[in-house]
This record gives C-alpha cells, structure tokens and sequence, in this order.
C-alpha cells in the first residue's frame, strides 16, 4: 500500500496528471478569452500535452511557448475555419427553409459537409502544433491525414462532439457537469486525443526526430 501511495506511485502520477491537465484547460480557457485565438489557444494546448505526454517541460511554459510561436497562422487559419463555417450554417439554413426535393438533398449535402468540416476542424490545430506547413500544406495534410486514418477520425471527432451531444441529449446533465467540462474536459480530451495522434502522426515524422523522442521516453 505504501508504494500506491508513495510521491513516485501509480496513484500520484495520475494525480499529477489530472493537476497539469486542469492546468492547461485554465489556461487554454484564458487563451480562448478574446476569441480570435481559440485555434492558437487549442494549438498550445495539443503541443503542452504531448510535451507533457513525452515528459519534457513544464505544461505552461509549453503552452506559452507555443501560443506565441504559432499565434499569427492560428488565427489565419481560424478566420479561414470561420468563413467556412458561416457557410455552412447559411447553407443548412437556407437548405430547412425551402421544401421538395431539392431541399431534402441539400440538407443531406450540407451535413455531410459539416461532418467533414468538423473532422478537418479536429486535425487542423494538432497538426500545426506537430509540424511546420505553410497555411495551405496545412489544409490539404489535414484532410488527407484525416482521410487514411478515418478508424481514428471518426473516434476524435465522437470524442470532440461529445460535450455538444450531451448538450443537445441531455442538456440536464451538461448544467450540471458544468465545472467538470469547463475546467478538465479540454485537457482531458486533448490527452486522449493525443495518445491516437501521436500513433497517427508517426508515420509522418522524420526517423531522426522519432529516434530522439523514443531516447528522452527512455530516460
């Protein structure tokens, strides 16, 4: 029992754990605040937790670290992101508006587009805490990423709509989970969201660079 309980035990660890992750969702929630930077907030917050995953650093000065580095193609990219979506949303609108045939393939269309956009959403922002791509390398990796690796698409997007779903389901439950999902769900599912990409993104990592990661795991 001594060793469960012990500062190096299963138990602490997971406590440790749970502590930098409630960390980074506080500090991806105050990266968030002038809106305009969810996706460099988002980026910081995948980059520290997979800094963290490896055992390198502290989580906020990762977080920091990366929010600065990556702030000005997060936000490009996020306005892209957000025009896209405005479509969308007109586009489904406009769609549950008009009756006939039409409008029934319309909406099936726009849907299938929004699962898309959602699932390119759910990459983009991993991959540019990863990697260096030019905003439209960005794009197109992101899709194809996505593509080749649906089996883990389709469970980081569930993943990613769950609190949504809940919202929606049993809205209930989401008032009263409130503080749970605020304050731990963001760290919490970026964790496990890494874990499937750091599988993910080996098979497009440089030999030497996955050789130094596997060293410092090692250590």
């Amino acid at each position: 029992m001594g060793g469960i309980f012990s500062v190096d035990g299963p138990l602490m660890q997971v406590l440790n754990k749970l502590a930098d992750l409630l960390a980074l969702s506080v500090l991806w929630l105050i990266g968030c605040l002038p809106v305009v930077t969810i996706g460099a907030s988002t980026t910081a917050l995948y980059y520290a937790v997979i800094k963290m995953i490896h055992g390198e650093g502290r989580v906020s000065s990762n977080f920091f670290k990366s929010y600065k580095q990556n702030l000005k193609q997060a936000i490009a990219v996020e306005l892209i992101m957000a025009v896209a979506g405005l479509i969308l949303f007109i586009d489904f609108r406009y769609a549950f508006a008009m009756q006939g045939a039409f409008a029934e393939f319309l909406s099936i269309a726009t849907f299938c587009m929004l699962i898309i956009y959602a699932a390119l959403l759910s990459y983009l922002f991993p991959l540019l805490s990863r990697f260096y791509y030019t905003t439209g390398v960005l794009f197109k990796n992101a899709a194809l990423i996505a593509l080749l690796n649906l089996p883990y698409t389709i469970v980081i997007l569930l993943l990613n709509l769950l609190p949504w779903l809940l919202f929606f389901l049993r809205m209930d439950w989401f008032f009263r989970l409130m503080p749970v999902i605020v304050f731990l769900v963001p760290g919490l599912t970026a964790y496990v969201n890494s874990l499937m990409f750091l599988r993910i993104f080996r098979k497009y990592t440089p030999k030497e660079v996955l050789e130094e990661e596997e060293k410092k795991l090692a250590q």
